[in-house]
C-alpha cells in the first residue's frame, strides 16, 4: 500500500510539474538557469540596465541578436537539466541500478557543461559589443546580486 501510496504522489507530482513548466514565467525560468549553471546571464543584466549602461541603438541590436540565435538552445538545455534531474530522482525512487542514474547524471553533467560553455561564448561576446567602462558596470551590477 505504502508503495501505490508514493508512486501516486510521484505522479501527481509530475502532471503538476509538468504542467507549471508548460506555464513557467521568465522567473521561474531563470531560477532554473541559475540551479543549471554557476555562470551569470550577462544578457539579461545588459537588457534590463541597457538605459544606465548607455548602450547604442547598434549595441542594442547586437545583444538582441546574440539573444535571438541563442535563448532557444538554452533554454532547452536548462529544461534538459532540470528533467534529468527529475528522472534521477525518479529512478532512485524506482530502484534502479547505480550504473543507470549514474548514466543518467553523466548525461546531466555534460549538458551542463554545453551551457556553461555557452554562457562563457556569451560573455566573451557581451565584451566584444560593450566597451571597457560599460563592461565594468556589467560585472559591478553581477557582483552587487
Amino acid at each position: 500500500m505504502k508503495k501505490i501510496t508514493i508512486l501516486l504522489l510521484t505522479a501527481l507530482f509530475f502532471t503538476l510539474s509538468a504542467a507549471q513548466a508548460g506555464n513557467m514565467g521568465k522567473g521561474q525560468f531563470m531560477k532554473h538557469m541559475a540551479h543549471a549553471n554557476p555562470v551569470p546571464n550577462y544578457v539579461s543584466v545588459i537588457s534590463k540596465n541597457a538605459q544606465e549602461l548607455k548602450l547604442s541603438d547598434a549595441q542594442k541590436a547586437q545583444v538582441m541578436e546574440w539573444k535571438k540565435q541563442n535563448h532557444s538552445k538554452m533554454h532547452e538545455m536548462v529544461m534538459s537539466v532540470i528533467e534529468g534531474e527529475k528522472k534521477m530522482a525518479q529512478a532512485s525512487l524506482d530502484g534502479v541500478s547505480a550504473d543507470e542514474i549514474n548514466s543518467m547524471a553523466e548525461a546531466v553533467s555534460k549538458t551542463r557543461l554545453m551551457i556553461i560553455a555557452g554562457k562563457t561564448r556569451c560573455r566573451d561576446r557581451m565584451m566584444e559589443i560593450l566597451d571597457d567602462a560599460q563592461w565594468s558596470k556589467v560585472t559591478a551590477l553581477v557582483a552587487a546580486k
